[in-house]
């Protein structure tokens, strides 16, 4: 099915782009759609990734971890070249997730992503949530951090 981008860049526009990350990308695994939304040079600093395909690598672990997960819309403010949404995340882990192994629970948790623009791509992304309630919601009450690369 074809999706409508709108154009421009406006705060609409961009928070439209930010809501197909999380709806259409993460939760349906519309890969594709990350050439539309995210520039070249985009970087992600919190996972050393670059460009549409570190989401695209991004997104594939994610769904590889939780493959029924639904990231839904909760709120989003935008100001200037940024925009900020919370999200609702709800998956059930039945893979490795980032140190975690597959716990075959489900987690219902909010994020929060910071996306800064620079027209009308996504030039840079912080992602933030609290892992501790998500370990809780799963199970797990180690965390094996993955070596710095």
């Amino acid at each position: 099915m074809a999706v409508h981008i709108e154009s421009g860049t406006s705060l609409q526009a961009r928070k439209q782009r930010i809501s197909l990350l999380f709806e259409r990308i993460i939760s349906r695994g519309e890969l594709d759609l990350a050439d539309e939304i995210f520039a070249e040079d985009f970087v992600w600093p919190q996972f050393d990734l670059h460009g549409p395909d570190g989401v695209r690598t991004w997104v594939r672990d994610f769904r590889s971890a939780f493959p029924d997960v639904l990231d839904t819309v909760e709120e989003q403010i935008g100001e200037g070249d940024v925009v900020i949404t919370r999200a609702r995340v709800i998956g059930t882990q039945t893979g490795e997730f980032r140190g975690l192994p597959a716990s075959g629970r489900t987690a219902d948790f909010m994020a929060v992503g910071i996306d800064r623009f620079r027209g009308e791509k996504v030039i840079e992304r912080t992602a933030l949530f609290d892992i501790t309630d998500v370990m809780r919601q799963l199970g797990h009450t180690t965390l094996t951090l993955p070596a710095h690369s």
